[in-house]
């Protein structure tokens, strides 16, 4: 069962940055706020519903100790808007990818994983293909927008460093509590309370009002998608291989490359096709190997 799980997951996730792209009109602070709100409290009630001991289990000290790992998650889920409404989907989700190996490198210099050649040279093959792809010739025609894709550059790569040590960090938590689902709604209740807090020293309440986002609906949407891709693959985790559910994972971005093409109807030509499928081989490659 965990298998069909995984698949779910994984097509769902494919679509969330074709949303996140429908309501990219907004402001990035508001997409990324409300939308950590409301995703973390379909969480919350998630597990509510489905384990109401859950509650009984948390405790201050773990809250505390998972505050780095939401802090840096939510981190990324910001760079990761910003870079998907400065740029195409291809491209930024391509860059993303790269986060596989900083998670990778964290395992290795931390954990003391091994570390083959063949994982290093897939690594810096990565390196040089996401930095090709990101790359614009002088005769482009839309050169006037340099500086818009440069920092979208940027915020790609704030995803890679962000959710790279928060994929990481994850891991340790899951198994140091045996429980994803525990590590999940503490990451809720984590992020409730920020948010709550950050409103109130800012007074900004407005940010937290839907009524003032233009695309209610991808909004919706992007939220729905992202709770349940989550969910699925919490699920995909309590039998299947970590590793295993890792891999076809990764696969969520010939989905999102797919759906850019037809439903955003973005032009990418065939040369950055060519990168993007060698970036997805290396990925599949790289985390096989790991």
């Amino acid at each position: 069962m965990w298998l069909y799980y995984c698949i779910l997951s994984t097509m769902i996730w494919g679509f969330v940055a074709i949303a996140i792209k429908k309501c990219s009109n907004n402001e990035p602070k508001r997409i990324a706020i409300t939308g950590m709100l409301f995703y973390h409290f379909i969480i919350l009630m998630f597990g509510f519903i489905t384990k109401p001991e859950i509650l009984s289990k948390l405790t201050i000290t773990d809250l505390i100790e998972m505050l780095p790992g939401i802090a840096i998650q939510s981190m990324g889920f910001y760079c990761s808007v910003s870079a998907i409404k400065y740029s195409k989907v291809a491209v930024a989700t391509s860059i993303q990818k790269l986060q596989v190996i900083v998670t990778f490198l964290l395992g290795v210099i931390v954990l003391q994983e091994n570390c083959t050649v063949l994982q290093f040279l897939l690594s810096t093959i990565l390196v040089v293909l996401s930095i090709m792809i990101a790359k614009k010739k002088d005769n482009d025609k839309e050169k006037e927008d340099k500086k818009i894709r440069q920092k979208a550059i940027l915020y790609s790569y704030g995803v890679v460093i962000f959710y790279g040590i928060s994929d990481f960090m994850n891991k340790v938590y899951i198994t140091k509590y045996q429980d994803s689902l525990y590590v999940m709604f503490n990451y809720a209740v984590i992020m409730l309370i920020g948010i709550l807090t950050y409103c109130t020293v800012t007074k900004k309440w407005n940010y937290l009002d839907i009524r003032k986002i233009n695309s209610k609906k991808y909004f919706i949407l992007q939220c729905v998608l992202d709770v349940s891709s989550s969910i699925f693959d919490r699920l995909a985790l309590m039998e299947g291989n970590v590793s295993v559910v890792s891999v076809i994972s990764t696969s969520s971005i010939v989905i999102t490359l797919l759906a850019s093409r037809f439903i955003l109807k973005e032009y990418i030509n065939w040369k950055k096709y060519l990168m993007i499928i060698g970036m997805i081989v290396c990925v599949f490659a790289l985390s096989l190997i790991a």
